[in-house]
């Protein structure tokens, strides 16, 4: 393998898979990135197996060759070259890169190619395709009420369903629930019903964004695709039957709130000052045109009151303070509807005027006196 290309399309093509390649895999293989030279293009995949992410960039190519290549040692080399033609050079039978850049070199140890995982092919599968950008503000919306308990892999995974042409993303931790709803200009030829899990989404949304290129998703058995021009991610499905989620989200409530979403915000982070300690929780008093937001402990106290509209009762009632910042930052505009069905129901949080997105949060319990 022999190839020449330039700093910054060779940290591109690194950055863009080294995230998920773990330099202390017990799989020694399964630390390195895979080098792939065929024609002008250079291919570089990373993979732990579950999750496999392939990056394809231009070069100039000499020699077709292919080579794995220790991430904890090349991804830290190509921060640190100067901005000069870079050359790899692989000889024939041998994992040994030597790396020219002016008129220094570099040799480093790799391992053959033949064991590292390949990107799967892509399955006969349903397909659909959407903005990217559309796609990244969607999952910023959902991803952070994604469990990390893997004792229950349900729920550190997203619901994907297409149903005709309304494409949904559901997330939930059993505390929090978030439900994205969007229109796609076309449905795909069945609908789809999967989950994808967090992490790989979470990939997902770090590398896309900021083309005007659309994504295209494609949902087989057993994996997922997302693919665009110089990028594919594949990843293993989670098995198992998503819970009724419909089933929780109030359809009634008896107080309802308007008010605006940084006021709100800053007010509850600056509560949550004083409970650092342990679980942070802070009090919501709905009251006559506004929500006070409160919080008494041995460090001190606060109270602050949030000017806003409200409808229907005077209602008492604890969130988490974490949690409820995590959920007002998700809404991603500047008013928000808050509704409520009592001060040991969960609450309903949407953007003022926006139907296509809501979060539920379960209230905490009050702090013990």
């Amino acid at each position: 393998m022999k190839f020449t290309t330039n700093k910054t399309t060779l940290a591109y093509a690194i950055g863009t898979v080294q995230k998920i390649v773990s330099p202390r895999s017990p799989l020694p293989i399964l630390s390195g990135i895979l080098f792939e030279a065929h024609g002008n293009q250079l291919t570089v995949t990373g993979s732990d197996t579950e999750l496999t992410i392939q990056c394809t960039v231009d070069v100039e190519t000499e020699r077709e060759g292919s080579v794995v290549l220790p991430i904890r040692y090349i991804a830290d080399l190509v921060r640190y070259l100067p901005d000069v033609p870079i050359q790899f050079h692989t000889l024939p039978e041998s994992t040994s890169t030597t790396i020219t850049y002016g008129v220094s070199q570099v040799n480093i140890h790799g391992f053959g190619s033949e064991q590292y995982p390949r990107l799967p092919a892509v399955e006969r599968g349903t397909s659909f395709s959407l903005a990217q950008d559309a796609l990244k503000e969607m999952l910023r919306q959902v991803l952070f009420a994604v469990s990390n308990d893997e004792t229950r892999p349900i729920f550190t995974g997203v619901l994907l369903q297409v149903e005709e042409r309304q494409f949904r993303l559901v997330a939930t931790d059993t505390y929090r629930l978030a439900v994205r709803r969007f229109q796609l200009e076309n449905h795909p030829e069945q609908n789809i019903n999967v989950i994808i899990p967090g992490k790989t989404l979470n990939e997902v949304a770090r590398l896309i964004g900021g083309s005007g290129e659309d994504i295209t998703i494609v949902c087989g058995e057993n994996h997922a695709f997302f693919l665009t021009g110089t990028l594919k991610i594949a990843s293993r499905l989670i098995a198992g039957q998503y819970p009724p989620y419909e089933q929780v989200i109030p359809r009634e409530f008896v107080t309802r709130t308007q008010l605006a979403t940084r006021e709100i915000l800053e007010a509850t982070e600056r509560a949550s000052l004083l409970v650092r300690e342990g679980n942070p929780v802070v009090q919501f008093s709905l009251q006559e045109n506004s929500c006070v937001v409160s919080v008494q402990t041995q460090a001190g106290w606060i109270r602050e009151e949030v000017s806003g509209t409200v409808e229907g009762e005077p209602l008492e009632i604890w969130f988490n303070a974490r949690y409820m910042g995590e959920s007002l930052r998700a809404l991603g505009s500047e008013d928000l509807t808050l509704e409520l069905t009592g001060p040991l129901s969960a609450a309903v949080l949407r953007p003022s005027g926006e139907e296509n997105y809501l979060s539920l949060l379960l209230p905490a319990r009050p702090p013990k006196e």
